[in-house]
């Protein structure tokens, strides 16, 4: 140690010699009571123990009695304490000897989920519950009730803790803390693109009408092609969170090809969730009526149907790096069974996205679908059961819906002089589109587009409609604004059409 005096304040100096790092001559950690064969502690033990020969570093002791604690917490061992922990050390021989005796005490079990307030039923609480009383604690499963309680909806927020102070004989209760959501929410939303032009929607959702964790969604949207308005009325089953029955009325009219729908459907539908993917089954009501030239047609259907899909991605939902989002489904009807003819009718449709490079990007679609109808009429066909391409999310290039079957008047025994145009696009009982799409990346917001599309809907022969272009992408905080310009190559002359969309490929 020196000190300069003539200076103003004194400067100290401290010259330090560390000498020889001590090592260990003998480690001894030892787990005691339950969690002596308990693998997680183990892991910690050997992930951050030190043994024989290794220096010593208190840093490193510190944080392998902060791992065993925090691990053992997290397990049930909430009377785990450390009986002896000591680092004894020689400092003349540079050695030291590591004695931790860590007690953990019985694993506790799960008790009785107490729940505060009245806000729900208890039975929705119990099957809400991804644990069994009297199964051994594990603080995971209490982040997966918690999730599961703030994915219905009914809750502003949720907290789900063990009760430590009312833990005995092995078993510690689950208190839960629950602030209610707001009764009701509104929601009002706009878009647009070239296929339904401009969009407007207003939404109105309860997400908790009863203690029975009943909520309803009301949706009115409106647009050119398709103005909407539907009812969801859903009621938990066995798994509230990932189990529901819906009951939806909706009321619809839409612009199918060159035929304008009018429709009333009620469904019941039953909703279950695993993971990334969604199964359903269901039972609906179709009533449906439209026009073809100057006549008209209605239809009744009854139809069971299931459904299954699944969404994957990697990197932000709004540019994926990778994913796949995938749907299938089918439906059945008989004239047998309140239904005006019978009908057998699947479709599915698979996007998949691949960033090749921080540069490319490569996008890809399939679709398909098939329908079988006692009916051999094609404008007897009821539109919203048909099958059309064209337009931003089918084959660019082509207009929204403008493939599929065509009728002339004389098909449908009407004269050319009662009507102006020459045949009308009814739509296909087949259906088979598909799209590569490379993408160039210039810039963390914008990206290029270089794309072919192809595909047809049909009834007997397959006529190959090929649709190519380019676009330029912004990629906003909502989702891709795309501008793209394609030209119907199958088409003679030049039919190029402006493509406007925005969103994310799913």
């Amino acid at each position: 140690l020196t000190v300069d005096r003539a200076v103003s304040p004194f400067k100290a100096t401290v010259s330090i010699e560390p000498g020889e790092r001590s090592v260990l001559t003998r480690s001894d950690i030892e787990v005691l009571g339950h969690g002596g064969e308990d693998a997680e502690l183990a892991k910690v033990v050997t992930e951050y123990g030190m043994g024989v020969g290794d220096p010593v570093h208190h840093g490193n002791y510190e944080t392998l009695k902060r791992e065993l604690q925090k691990v053992a917490r997290r397990r049930g061992y909430f009377d785990a304490r450390f009986s002896e922990s000591t680092i004894a050390v020689d400092v003349g021989r540079a050695t030291a000897e590591l004695r931790l005796r860590f007690d953990t005490g019985t694993r506790y079990r799960f008790g009785p989920v107490v729940a505060e307030g009245d806000l729900v039923d208890p039975d929705l609480i119990e099957r809400l519950r991804p644990f069994a009383e009297s199964e051994e604690f594990e603080q995971e499963k209490l982040l997966e009730f918690r999730q599961r309680l703030l994915r219905l909806g009914f809750f502003s927020s949720a907290l789900v803790l063990p009760d430590l102070a009312a833990r005995e004989g092995g078993v510690v209760p689950i208190r839960l803390s629950l602030d209610a959501a707001a009764k009701h929410s509104f929601e009002v939303g706009a878009g647009y693109s070239t296929d339904t032009r401009q969009r407007f929607s207003v939404s109105w959702r309860s997400p908790r009408l009863n203690r029975f964790g009943h909520s309803q969604e009301t949706i009115l949207r409106w647009s050119p092609v398709n103005p909407e308005a539907r009812v969801t009325y859903s009621i938990p089953l066995d798994d509230p969170a990932q189990d529901v029955l819906q009951i939806i009325g909706r009321l619809e009219d839409n612009e199918f090809g060159d035929l304008e729908s009018e429709q009333t459907a009620f469904k019941v539908r039953r909703e279950t969730t695993h993971g990334t993917s969604v199964s359903a089954y269901h039972l609906r009501y179709l009533d449906e009526s439209w026009g073809v030239f100057t006549d008209s047609f209605g239809a009744g259907f009854t139809l069971a149907g299931a459904s299954y899909s699944d969404r994957s991605r990697q990197g932000r939902a709004v540019d994926p790096s990778a994913g796949i989002s995938q749907f299938y489904s089918a439906e059945v009807a008989s004239s047998s069974v309140g239904s005006d003819e019978d009908l057998f009718r699947i479709y599915g449709n698979v996007i998949g996205v691949k960033r090749l490079s921080p540069d490319w990007r490569v996008v890809g679609r399939i679709e398909g679908g098939a329908l079988w109808s006692s009916s051999r009429r094609p404008d007897e066909l009821p539109p919203s059961l048909a099958f059309f391409a064209g337009g931003d999310n089918s084959i660019r290039g082509y207009g929204y819906q403008s493939l599929g079957r065509e009728v002339s008047p004389a098909a449908v025994d009407v004269t050319a002089s009662t009507t102006e145009k020459t045949s009308l696009v009814v739509g296909g009982t087949r259906l088979v589109t598909g799209s590569v799409e490379i993408q160039r990346y210039f810039s963390s917001t914008w990206r290029g587009a270089l794309f072919v599309d192809g595909g047809d809907a049909f009834v007997d022969d397959f006529d190959l409609n090929v649709g190519a272009g380019v676009g330029v992408h912004y990629l906003s905080p909502v989702g891709a604004l795309r501008l793209e310009i394609a030209n119907a190559v199958s088409e003679s002359g030049d039919s190029w059409r402006l493509h406007i969309n925005i969103g994310a490929e799913f």
